[in-house]
């Protein structure tokens, strides 16, 4: 088995037993991808995609070759428990160098794409891992979350509460923030849409921001050339959030065939992160989560896994996010438990993959670079032991990631990874 640590510009033959490209076909068998420095030449069966004499060539046997995996929905803000106050007396350098080592997780874990949803720390995290100074994916950055004023909790004793969210009110107080929030380098807006389960004065069944103060803020992000991501829970803020043309619904928990069906004639998508409540409910007393979160997650996990059936019933365009944010309760690196959910929940276990791939890719407005394996795009990829259409679960235990056409983490004997840094 040849070494990865071969010079950039040389082309490299991947060789698998299946190939799964991310677009929902079957897989190829045995398959092949050819890279030529970051980018992907060809895809396709073993014996169509040959390797020319010079090219150095990985044969992974038994594994399965996929796209790098994108988590929709996370949070870089170095938490390290699950009380959400702790964050507020954390000095803004250790939450950075926390959030630093959690996106080198992420890699490792196989996701070389993750959405930001929310942190102070994300543009910056997502500039460092491009400029190749610290390891990660590719970061889709928003700023702070949009939330109006008395809808989250207002710390008064905190040296500073801008590591959570801003503030923002009424139709022009909501443009303005937008505009700020792009400057300042957010490639998306978060908003928060609804009353939420980890907030202790909320509950997920209320709304929050008018439609009038919600359309001010798709129209401003969209004639910015943004995209809008809506924390939104209850029945309807969810639609309020439809109609004011927001791009992806986050969270679902209380769908309805009304909601569903506008969500298919409009195109938005759902990013459930069903794992999100799911660990708050089963795990969070023992990881020392607030008892009114405990609370909360118990009464609405059966109506959000409810909700994901029916959105995938009535066709609505379904992503892969989780909401971890790094501490024990939601820990990056174990991302990948969100697809045994949704199999769990009834999603079959190849359209889960697509949703974590190219459907993910289309949601964050990346999918000329990311997502599925075709020529042209980036050489971000990932292998695993097995068949993950039989066993989802393979998902977790990532052998090989690729990004930008560089092996960043094996585990695969004989095959080395390179040097991400540039710092010298």
């Amino acid at each position: 088995m040849a070494s990865a640590a071969a010079p950039m510009s040389a082309l490299t033959v991947i060789r698998a037993a299946r190939l799964l490209d991310g677009r929902g076909g079957p897989p190829l068998e045995p398959g092949a991808v050819a890279i030529q420095g970051e980018r992907i030449t060809a895809v396709g069966r073993s014996d169509e995609v040959p390797a020319p004499p010079g090219a150095r060539v990985l044969d992974l046997g038994p594994r399965t070759l996929l796209p790098g995996l994108i988590d929709a929905h996370v949070h870089l803000r170095g938490w390290r428990t699950a009380d959400p106050d702790d964050i507020l007396i954390t000095s803004p350098p250790l939450a950075a160098l926390r959030a630093a080592a959690d996106c080198r997780r992420l890699l490792h874990a196989g996701f070389t794409t993750v959405r930001d949803c929310g942190s102070h720390l994300g543009p910056d995290l997502r500039d460092a891992i491009a400029a190749g100074e610290i390891p990660g994916p590719h970061i889709v950055a928003a700023y702070r979350g949009l939330s109006q004023t008395g809808r989250v909790a207002t710390v008064t004793w905190a040296r500073d509460t801008t590591p959570l969210r801003q503030h923002a009110d009424g139709v022009d107080e909501c443009r303005r923030v937008v505009r700020e929030q792009i400057g300042l380098g957010a490639d998306h807006i978060k908003v928060s849409i609804t009353g939420r389960v980890y907030a202790p004065q909320s509950e997920p069944g209320q709304t929050a921001y008018t439609p009038e103060e919600i359309r001010a803020i798709v129209e401003e992000a969209h004639r910015m050339g943004r995209r809008v991501a809506a924390h939104a829970q209850a029945t309807q803020g969810i639609k309020n959030g439809i109609l004011g043309g927001v791009d992806s619904i986050e969270h679902g928990i209380y769908l309805d065939e009304e909601a569903c069906k506008w969500m298919v004639e409009r195109g938005t998508a759902l990013v459930p992160t069903l794992s999100y409540f799911y660990r708050i409910a089963t795990l969070g007393e023992q990881h020392g989560a607030p008892a009114y979160a405990v609370r909360k997650a118990r009464e609405v996990v059966e109506a959000h896994l409810a909700s994901f059936a029916l959105a995938c019933r009535t066709g609505v365009r379904i992503g892969m996010g989780t909401d971890f944010e790094g501490s024990p309760l939601f820990p990056h690196g174990e991302n990948a438990m969100e697809l045994e959910l949704m199999v769990r929940a009834g999603m079959p276990p190849g359209e889960v993959i697509v949703a974590a791939t190219g459907t993910n890719a289309a949601i964050l407005g990346r999918e000329a670079d990311l997502g599925t394996l075709e020529p042209g795009k980036l050489a971000d990829l990932i292998a695993v032991a097995g068949n993950p259409l039989e066993e989802i679960s393979r998902l977790r235990q990532v052998e090989l990631v690729m990004q930008g056409g560089a092996v960043v983490c094996s585990r695969i004997p004989g095959i080395v990874p390179a040097e991400v840094s540039r710092i010298r």
